[in-house]
């Protein structure tokens, strides 16, 4: 199944560079995704994807552009649905407060810069890549791109789930439409 690549977080600077791989805070998006948002929808995170290229040996993600993820929050509710997207090229928009206007997300406005390094692909940790930890299933897992711990770091999302929020590809890896989301509990 290949290396995984750990992503450590850490409350970033005033100021920073808007363009960095980063969870919450502000996104910077192509100009043509402007009022292309659901009013449920957070931003969760932005991977500058030249950040990851030298760890990325599989080639499984692009290595120019960007790749963002959103959450549809369900109105407040718990279930989270994921928006992932791919832009190959610089973001010209910056949206400042993008989550302050969803209720129960208002306090992610803040950014935390990611931090890449190599990672087992079984590692607990937030991680892309790698296979899915806890993973209690007969079934062999679908491909794993994104591993979120919530209790990895001291951002406080998701904190009270005891367990790991999936992002799986579907069928074709280059689809990012197709990748879905599960929460799972240990």
């Amino acid at each position: 199944m290949g290396k995984a690549i750990k992503i450590t977080a850490k409350k970033a600077p005033e100021p920073y560079d808007l363009g960095a791989s980063k969870f919450f805070g502000t996104p910077t998006v192509p100009l043509s995704w402007d009022g292309d948002f659901y009013e449920d929808e957070i931003f969760f995170c932005q991977i500058k994807l030249s950040d990851i290229a030298h760890l990325d040996t599989e080639n499984r993600l692009p290595h120019t552009g960007y790749l963002y993820i959103f959450l549809h929050t369900e109105d407040g509710q718990y279930a989270l649905g994921a928006d992932v997207r791919y832009h190959d090229g610089e973001p010209e928009l910056a949206i400042d407060e993008f989550n302050a206007a969803v209720d129960d997300y208002e306090k992610y406005t803040e950014a935390y810069l990611m931090e890449f390094s190599e990672a087992d692909e079984d590692e607990i940790c937030t991680r892309l890549f790698g296979a899915p930890s806890d993973w209690n299933y007969a079934d062999d897992p679908p491909k794993l791109l994104f591993q979120y711990d919530p209790l990895d770091n001291e951002m406080d999302f998701l904190d009270t789930l005891d367990g790991f929020v999936y992002f799986f590809f579907g069928e074709n890896e280059k689809d990012f439409e197709t990748i879905t989301l599960m929460e799972e509990y240990t």
